[in-house]
Order: C-alpha cells, then sequence, then structure tokens
C-alpha cells in the first residue's frame, strides 16, 4: 500500500482544503452559549461539531495526486504548518478562496464576526492536501465524481517569506491564533 506523508509538498504545489471550515468550531460555540441564533442553526453547527463527515474513500483517490495530506483537526494554520514541517517551504492562502456554508455567512453577518476567526480553530475534520498544479483537472474530476466539494485556497511558496494570509482585496491579514497547539 501507498502513503501520503507529511513534509512533502513541493514549491509551488497549490494548496486545497475539502468541505467547509469553522461549522465544527461554531457548534462548540453555542454549546458554550458564546454563540446563539435559531433553532435550526445551532442544530446545524452543534451537529458539525459532534458528528463531522468523514470522507472514507477520499484517501484511496488522494494516492493519484496528492504531493502531502493532513486532516484537519488543530485548525486549518496550524495543521498546514505541521504539513509543511522541517521543509524549507512557506505558504500563502487567500481568505476569500477557504470555504466555509452558508450557515456560517449568515451569523458572521449577524453578529458582524470576522470569517478569519473562525476557519482556523480545529475540529473540522476535513482534508488538506497539496499537489502539483498540474494536477487540477483530476482533482476538480475526482472530487466531483465523489460529490465532494473541494477548495483551492492556496500555493506552497519558498520560505524566503513567512506564511502569509490575503484577504479578498490582497492585503495581508495577521493572524493571532493558529489553531490547537499540542504542548508535549
Amino acid at each position: 500500500k501507498k502513503i501520503i506523508f507529511r513534509n512533502n509538498a513541493k514549491l509551488n504545489d497549490d494548496i486545497y482544503v475539502t468541505g467547509y471550515l469553522g461549522d465544527s468550531y461554531t457548534g462548540l460555540k453555542t454549546l458554550k452559549k458564546e454563540i446563539t441564533t435559531d433553532k435550526n442553526k445551532m442544530k446545524y453547527f452543534q451537529d458539525k461539531y459532534y458528528c463531522p463527515k468523514l470522507y472514507i474513500d477520499l484517501p484511496n483517490k488522494l494516492l493519484n495526486f496528492a504531493n502531502t495530506s493532513i486532516d484537519l483537526s488543530d485548525g486549518l494554520i496550524s495543521d498546514l504548518d505541521k504539513l509543511i514541517n522541517k521543509q524549507k517551504l512557506s505558504y500563502e492562502l487567500y481568505l476569500d478562496r477557504i470555504p466555509i456554508s452558508n450557515n456560517l455567512k449568515k451569523i458572521l453577518l449577524e453578529k458582524k464576526m470576522k470569517k478569519i476567526n473562525f476557519v482556523s480553530k480545529g475540529d473540522d475534520y476535513q482534508i488538506l492536501f497539496t499537489a502539483s498544479r498540474s494536477k487540477s483537472r483530476i482533482i476538480s474530476k475526482t472530487f466531483k465524481s465523489l460529490g465532494v466539494k473541494i477548495s483551492k485556497i492556496g500555493k506552497i511558496c519558498p520560505n524566503k517569506r513567512k506564511p502569509q494570509i490575503f484577504d479578498e482585496k490582497g492585503k495581508k491579514i495577521a493572524l493571532n491564533d493558529k489553531g490547537y497547539q499540542h504542548s508535549f
């Protein structure tokens, strides 16, 4: 059997993520009563927290195109840092390409909250991977056939610059919370 390891990203790889980010964290916030909304949205977010959707068929498909892969359990930034750990690489992410659900968009609008504060908190259990730009067509076709949402959210860069996140206007965004940090 083949395995897709961490630390195998290539310079100029595209960065992809499955599904939507931030719903599970929002579910946790509703459980802690830090966010309130209507019953249907509360149930939606809490279901995402308690019962994340797992893509059982996906790992075998990733073998066809992914250079490196990790599940998103600790948060987008924290897990992306782990994905390229010990490599002389960096990354650029584009906030407007990071997928969030329509329910989360509504909450952010209603509560006047920022997307950046929800997309890297963890417990999303989506798949983050990198692949060569030349694989974009097969990636799109594969995910469409599986019925799984896929988003290209950034690219792997030389480590001459620090990791960066850009908003929809191309302005750098500071990220103060990278997600869950294990202390071993």
